[in-house]
């Protein structure tokens, strides 16, 4: 558990003195604090969720997660089909961290993949692939697409004058082609991992 430690880096990172925190529950002396930051006190539930809300972190973070390290959290939301008929879904599966030198500012995620039509470029059923958010892609590049506003997929992106063509790294599945309003690009896949 990493609770002391995040909670006086937190406090301290935000410029707040024992005494200002243990203003905003009420209590008239720090001693409160200074006992929850030395570890001979511990918040009750209602507390710890308090200082999650205050410091904008998750609970969950704020436990167990060395917030002191040069570390980002990023979210893995919910399974993505390397294949088709995979309906979208916001569901978030849990974190995943890096270091702040791996993370560029903008909109980042995690996405679970389901299949195995990416399998040829390293994608397997089970891992994770880091998106960067964001609605263009060069030809080659591989992508999440939305089709039909209900399902999501990873295909690597290709462009001409005839529409767009997203390719399986499979054999097994067959090139499919669209045209430019029969699909929305998601963002484009930076990286995979094995997700534990």
């Amino acid at each position: 558990m990493k609770f002391k430690e995040n909670l006086r880096y937190l406090r301290r990172s935000n410029n707040m003195s024992q005494s200002d925190l243990a203003g905003l529950f009420g209590y008239k002396s720090f001693t409160t604090v200074q006992k929850w930051e030395d570890g001979t006190a511990f918040p009750k539930v209602e507390n710890l969720n308090r200082l999650a809300q205050i410091f904008n972190v998750e609970l969950d973070h704020l436990l167990n997660v060395d917030l002191t390290s040069d570390k980002v959290a990023v979210p893995v939301l919910g399974e993505v089909k390397a294949g088709y008929d995979m309906y979208a879904n916001e569901e978030i599966l849990g974190y995943e961290y890096l270091n702040s030198s791996e993370y560029r500012p903008g909109e980042y995620f995690y996405l679970k993949v389901k299949g195995d039509s990416m399998i040829d470029d390293r994608i397997a059923d089970g891992d994770i692939v880091y998106v960067r958010k964001q609605d263009y892609l060069d030809n080659n590049e591989i992508g999440v697409f939305l089709l039909d506003n209900n399902e999501v997929t990873i295909k690597r992106f290709n462009i001409d004058e005839n529409g767009i063509t997203l390719k399986a790294a499979n054999r097994r599945y067959k090139d499919r082609r669209f045209k430019e309003d029969e699909l929305k690009i998601l963002g484009r896949v930076l990286h995979s991992k094995v997700f534990f």
